[in-house]
């Protein structure tokens, strides 16, 4: 066999051999992509296998720091975790874990009630009064009703800023004549007077704060429900502030005055 038969064997043998390598190659994995990944995170999610979601929503953030979705369902993940753990220290390292998640979300854009109400609630739970009045005057701001107002007040006080309480409770007063948090706006004012030894204006307000409260049980005691426990809640917390206030300053006739109303509110029995 001459040396070009030879030549056009080899050629034939190697191309054979390409060609067989093409053929049996496995094709290549699809990319992994941020969707994808986050498709899977959220399934296991929904199927309650928290720690594999965990473990796959921290996945998709290492693709993209920023990416809403995974942020919502982690948010929401710890947030269910933090409730359902007893152990302080643990419960507390969930709470961080979420509020964490949800600030992310709030910064990218994230505007829902939701999300402040939560803020809001584990802020407090934290004690991190900082954070609790900065995003209860973000929710207030995009959502002015009734309760946002009431979570103001109460953030302006745990903060310290007791001018910053009775000023959003009278502004709450003012647009919410006829809402149930009508008690919790004066009390709140009340206790922030006090606290800024003003309290001859405690004592006038808590004492309106009282007569307002019998006001909107009159019309709201007919209907019952949630709300009508919160008012009397509210009535017999003025009530003890008031009292407080009379022995300091041993107000005798005062004090009988609103013993009496504690007993006919039935607090004490």
């Amino acid at each position: 066999m001459n040396e070009r038969a030879l030549l056009v064997i080899g050629c034939a043998i190697v191309f054979a051999s390409c060609r067989s390598a093409e053929e049996t190659a496995a094709p290549a994995p699809p990319a992994v992509t941020r969707e994808g990944l986050f498709r899977q995170a959220h399934q296991l999610f929904l199927l309650g296998e928290r720690d594999s979601a965990d473990a796959c929503l921290r996945e998709v953030l290492a693709i993209d720091p920023a990416y809403p979705p995974a942020l919502r369902d982690l948010a929401s993940l710890w947030y269910e975790r933090a409730g359902q753990l007893s152990a302080p220290e643990a419960k507390i390292r969930a709470q961080r874990t979420a509020f964490r998640y949800f600030a992310s979300l709030e910064a990218q854009g994230e505007r829902e009630a939701e999300t402040y109400e939560r803020l809001c609630e584990l802020a407090l739970g934290l004690k991190d009064t900082g954070g609790f009045l900065l995003y209860a005057k973000r929710n207030a701001e995009r959502y002015p009703y009734d309760r946002q107002y009431y979570n103001l007040g109460l953030a302006y006080f745990e903060a310290g800023e007791y001018a910053g309480c009775v000023k959003s409770q009278k502004e709450a007063l003012e647009k919410f004549k006829a809402s149930n948090y009508v008690g919790g706006f004066y009390r709140q004012m009340g206790r922030a007077y006090m606290k800024m030894d003003r309290d001859q204006t405690a004592e006038r307000t808590l004492a309106a704060g009282v007569q307002a409260v019998d006001a909107r049980l009159a019309e709201v005691r007919p209907r019952g429900g949630e709300m009508l426990k919160r008012l009397q809640d509210d009535k017999i917390s003025m009530l003890l502030l008031l009292k407080k206030l009379h022995l300091i300053y041993k107000a005798e006739e005062k004090l009988q005055k609103v013993e009496q109303q504690l007993k006919d509110a039935g607090y004490g029995k």
